[in-house]
């Protein structure tokens, strides 16, 4: 059982380390160049290249649950008895997730600036205290 257990962890390492690679050879080299650009420039400039990465990340995390949960329903179809199928759809749901969350943010984020439309703080007015 034990060896059970090392074989399919080193199974799912190694999907996810070639779901990985995949993506990091796909991955535009803008987002690292951005990125790279953007160390020691003001906060805004930092911003966007970050969520770039960050929606790279959440697509890599996407891809690789997604990946080892369709894997995980194979193995269920090949032997339902040792295999249950709960792993594999929670890992499946996970990897939807993830590959869904930069566009749900991006909504969120549109949503709000389009329905509030340019915001900025003003100061009170002063209130004068004095006694004539």
């Amino acid at each position: 059982m034990k060896n059970f257990v090392k074989r399919e962890l080193l199974n799912d390492v190694v999907t996810g380390l070639l779901v990985a690679a995949a993506i990091a050879v796909a991955t535009p080299v803008d987002a690292w160049a951005d990125l790279n650009n953007a160390i020691g420039t003001t906060n805004t400039a930092v911003l966007n290249p970050a969520m770039k990465v960050v929606n790279l990340v959440s697509y890599g995390l996407g891809a690789v649950l997604a990946v080892t949960g369709i894997a995980g329903a194979k193995k269920h179809a090949d032997n339902p008895g040792s295999n249950p199928l709960g792993p594999a759809i929670g890992k499946m749901l996970a990897g939807a997730a993830f590959l869904a969350a930069p566009s749900v943010i991006s909504m969120i984020g549109s949503t709000g600036s389009s329905a509030l439309g340019s915001q900025s703080f003003t100061a009170p007015p002063a209130v004068n205290f004095s006694v004539n």
